[in-house]
């Protein structure tokens, strides 16, 4: 069988700093799809977005774009399989990310979501301990430059921040407790693949190594990811995830992720167009 597989690279506005690491995972994950026998192509978002035409089985998709998010949810509704999903892509936005994690289940630092147009309504912000510092972040899509995720440590800059915020056309924003703890970087792939990197270049000991694995999937089920990775503050063996993503760089660890999300696009495939070789989705 002829796979047909098109990825589609994130939109340069949303890959601050990182154009070239994020094409350089979809390329690698494509290169892997290919020792496979699949017939693969890139394109990018808006290309993707405009094209009415698409025979592909398989969209590797790292867009986050309205336009290119509404295509993928109509080859999706079409027949077409795609990692991630149109639905899960737009559950990492921060609008919707807390709320998710936390109707999982998952120990998350508290937070609360702010429109920051004059005058600041400080009434969600009851929610929070004003005494101990927070991170003002942009609340719809995650940070698109270096100012979009703000340290403050008390009500003043939190205010201050939130019309800095408005002066710059971002009209929510979301403020979250610090968590304690040491930053780790995490990367997964369906069930079959994780990775932990602490911030300070220490190695995870192995309980909480699981205890972080475990809670990782079960936050990437919720939102509906097949490739994921976000941020957890540990103290001991407790874990808080503190932000999470559909299909990171995977910087630290590209070639072992490309082949984990070849191996499981595979499987996907496998169960789901198998029976339909030829099928077309326009």
């Amino acid at each position: 069988m002829n796979l047909r597989v098109i990825g589609v690279y994130r939109e340069p506005e949303f890959s601050p700093g990182k154009i070239d690491a994020d094409a350089a995972i979809v390329d690698s994950a494509l290169a892997e799809l290919r020792d496979e026998g699949a017939d693969t192509r890139a394109v990018d978002a808006a290309q993707f977005a405009e094209t009415q035409q698409n025979d592909a089985h398989l969209i590797l998709a790292m867009c986050q774009g309205a336009a290119a998010l509404s295509r993928l949810a109509e080859v999706e509704e079409a027949g077409a399989l795609t990692v991630n999903s149109a639905l899960a892509i737009r559950n990492c936005y921060r609008d919707l990310l807390a709320a998710g994690l936390m109707r999982a289940g998952l120990s998350i630092p508290d937070g609360v979501l702010m429109k920051t147009g004059v005058p600041v309504d400080r009434r969600p912000l009851r929610a929070l301990n004003l005494a101990s510092p927070m991170y003002v972040k942009r609340g719809n899509l995650h940070a698109l430059g270096p100012d979009d995720v703000r340290r403050v440590e008390d009500l003043d800059q939190v205010e201050r921040t939130l019309l800095d915020f408005a002066s710059r056309g971002v009209e929510l924003a979301y403020v979250q407790q610090e968590a304690p703890g040491e930053i780790v970087k995490f990367y997964g792939v369906g069930s079959d693949y994780f990775c932990a990197i602490p911030q300070d270049g220490s190695s995870l000991k192995e309980p909480v190594r699981r205890a972080l694995a475990h809670a990782a999937r079960t936050a990437a089920r919720a939102l509906g990811l097949e490739v994921w990775g976000g941020d957890a503050a540990v103290e001991g063996e407790s874990c808080n995830i503190i932000d999470f993503n559909d299909w990171p760089s995977f910087a630290p660890v590209r070639a072992e992720a490309a082949a984990a999300i070849a191996r499981h696009c595979m499987l996907l495939l496998r169960r789901t167009v198998v029976s339909q070789p030829d099928r077309s989705f326009s």
